[in-house]
């Protein structure tokens, strides 16, 4: 029997909430093939948004595929060639590898110029955007999306096909289609400060580490010629609750880290400190339902290793793109139809985002800070006598190598035998020293007992670290099951 669906005369195909990378990528690939899109953002171009500011090689790839790394802006962004690593009163310097496939080095671009160039390639490929308006809720009929927009001075109902959550990690689209808010157990907080009239290398990114900021980092980027971005991130229950805690920390950061304190110099902070927070990709929250899907920071696209969401803004953009331009022929919107961009997602990410997610979960137990900032230490030890080793590191972190990098079996093998070196120095050096020898053995005693009386004094935090640390482990043997290819990780591919 023939089925006519009745002819409604919708405002556009896709309402975009959120005109940040995602959304406005989004946009540019759907005008590009003739879709009617309407973008609704909450401020008006140019704005600015807190951010690390750094791009990653493959984000510029999609960058490049838009026409955007053609511009003046773009060719004034600090290239990134290399980056620095630094614990306690140790660092490495490691060169950037520029992977063959991939045209061009990192760029660290304030995100007040990298959102305005997006925005221009999507309104010039024909997108319509209403500025300094906000979603606020919508509702889903059998034929329509209704979302209710409203701006300071009244609200409008648009009709549309379908609509997408591009609106971050507050995303309001998010939290009406899954029916909560992000967990705490997936998100990051950040806080960032440009200063003016630094020193040093416009080439370089430096990443600390400290006992006081774990888990989590410290960083330092290179803004133009002599500014920079300087920040930190943390996972957000060990964040501090109260702001000028925060900024407290952060401050003495720069203060007291000697590194840090000579390049700033006589340099000054150019405006306010600002936070904001990072939600993180939790496998079990969908992608999307019926004419609805989340893309970028609102889907959780964030890598939890880095906290760069840039590249996973722009992938998934596209990614979402393909599969709402083969909805748009038939006019079938349902979750079914919408589930091939969940199914790439999880195919492309889903795996290397469990396995970060996992890797972000041991910290979070900071009775055991010590024994995370020892693995740290061998680390850097490595990387300072391998090439390869370095350039896997620096890799995860610049998100040009996937996380199970760090599963090769060489790469375990090497992180081992450093172990072993570094517990054969300290034992070596506690042999021609009796006396540091003792209290070598007394620290680790009392370290054991510390972590004793903390299991006692609260058992049920030990218990759920111990309980999400099982869970990540069995997401990421069900995904290393499912989608690796074991021979690689064998072999190091």
């Amino acid at each position: 029997m023939l089925t006519v669906k009745p002819k409604i005369n919708y405002d556009c195909d896709v309402l975009i909430s959120g005109g940040g990378p995602s959304g406005s990528a989004l946009a540019f690939h759907l005008a590009k093939k003739g879709v009617k899109v309407i973008v609704v953002e909450a401020a008006k171009f140019p704005r600015d948004k807190v951010c690390g500011d750094g791009v990653s090689p493959i984000a510029l790839a999609e960058l490049n595929k838009m026409g955007i790394t053609r511009t003046q802006k773009f060719a004034k962004a600090n290239e990134i060639k290399k980056v620095g690593l630094f614990l306690k009163n140790d660092n490495v310097f490691i060169n950037l590898a520029k992977p063959e496939h991939l045209r061009y080095h990192a760029r660290i671009i304030p995100r007040i110029e990298l959102d305005a160039m997006i925005y221009e390639a999507a309104k010039k490929a024909g997108a319509t955007y209403l500025e300094e308006s906000r979603v606020v809720k919508y509702k889903i009929t059998p034929n329509a999306a209704l979302v209710t927009v409203k701006t300071d001075a009244d609200q409008q109902l648009i009709k549309t096909k379908l609509v997408v959550g591009a609106d971050g990690s507050r995303s309001i689209i998010a939290r009406q289609m899954r029916g909560n808010s992000p967990s705490k157990d997936y998100q990051l907080l950040g806080l960032r400060a440009y200063y003016n009239n630094v020193n040093g290398p416009t080439d370089r990114v430096d990443i600390y580490f400290s006992e006081e900021g774990f888990p989590g980092i410290f960083w330092m980027f290179p803004k133009g010629k002599n500014d920079a971005n300087i920040g930190m991130a943390m996972i957000s229950q060990t964040f501090p609750q109260k702001p000028d805690h925060i900024k407290k920390l952060l401050t003495e950061h720069i203060a007291t880290h000697p590194e840090i304190a000579k390049r700033i110099g006589k340099g000054s902070l150019e405006a306010k400190m600002e936070g904001w927070p990072i939600t993180f990709f939790n496998a079990s929250q969908k992608l999307c339902s019926d004419r609805v899907m989340l893309i970028g920071e609102a889907a959780g696209l964030i890598n939890p290793l880095s906290g760069d969401g840039i590249q996973y803004a722009l992938l998934s953009s596209r990614w979402a793109a393909e599969t709402i331009i083969n909805c748009v022929p038939a006019d079938e919107f349902s979750e079914t139809a919408l589930s091939t961009y969940s199914k790439k997602v999880n195919e492309e990410v889903g795996y290397d985002f469990a396995l970060s997610n996992l890797l972000v979960q041991f910290p979070r137990n900071k009775t055991l800070t010590k024994v995370w900032m020892k693995i740290l230490t061998v680390l850097i030890a490595r990387a300072k006598e391998d090439k390869e080793y370095a350039d896997i590191i620096a890799g995860i972190f610049e998100g040009t190598y996937p996380s199970y990098k760090a599963l090769t079996v060489p790469f375990i093998l090497k992180s081992l035998k450093q172990g072993g070196l570094e517990i054969s120095k300290e034992l070596s050096n506690s042999l021609k020293h009796p006396n540091s020898l003792l209290d070598n053995a007394a620290d680790s005693v009392q370290f054991l007992f510390k972590i004793l009386e903390e299991i006692k004094a609260n058992p049920v935090a030990q218990l759920k670290w111990a309980g999400n640390t099982l869970s990540k482990t069995a997401s990421v043997a069900a995904h290393l099951a499912q989608t690796v290819d074991l021979s690689k990780i064998r072999k190091g591919v």
